[in-house]
């Protein structure tokens, strides 16, 4: 859609460069997720958001982070990433402990086996990002993408952390 001469000046309208930018980024999205999704099924029974929660307490110095710090840093609802680790819980891949910080809080670790397993697929995983993503990209592309999307996302962060936000748990 896009503005004729008689519709009003109020709507910001996309121009044919945003247009065809919006369009790429929503169909990379879903289609590299849906390509890298399906990947780690078949490599390791996982989804893309379950290697997401295996990578990131991997880095994290004990393994282990606060369900909800875990949420926010992968923008996901609290409800939906708490059913996701008892899926994962129940595959031996994290568990879930008591914050010794603040008992009312819980933490997500990463068991060995959980280890283990991000260890063997990461290569193969890696493999399939820069097949379906860098491989048909410049380094100048690479940096550009890279700019422009970390600035999105730091946005997204800072909407998903405004207490003027809705709830995230209807997500």
């Amino acid at each position: 859609m896009t503005a004729s001469s008689d519709e009003t000046t109020e709507t910001a309208w996309l121009n044919d460069d945003e247009q065809c930018a919006w369009w790429a980024l929503l169909e990379v999205g879903s289609g590299l997720f849906d390509a890298l999704s399906c990947d780690l099924r078949a490599t390791a029974d996982l989804t893309l958001e379950d290697y997401e929660v295996l990578h990131l307490l991997s880095e994290q110095d004990a393994r282990s982070l606060r369900i909800g710090t875990l949420a926010e840093m992968m923008l996901a609802s609290r409800t939906r990433l708490s059913q996701r680790i008892d899926r994962m819980a129940t595959r031996g891949l994290v568990k879930r402990e008591p914050c010794p910080e603040d008992g009312r809080a819980i933490n997500v670790v990463l068991t060995d086996a959980g280890y283990d397993l991000l260890v063997e697929i990461a290569p193969i995983h890696l493999e399939s990002v820069r097949r379906l993503t860098f491989d048909h990209l410049t380094s100048a592309d690479v940096k550009a993408l890279g700019s422009g999307l970390s600035k999105v996302a730091q946005h997204l962060h800072e909407v998903r952390a405004s207490p003027s936000r809705p709830s995230a748990e209807a997500d």
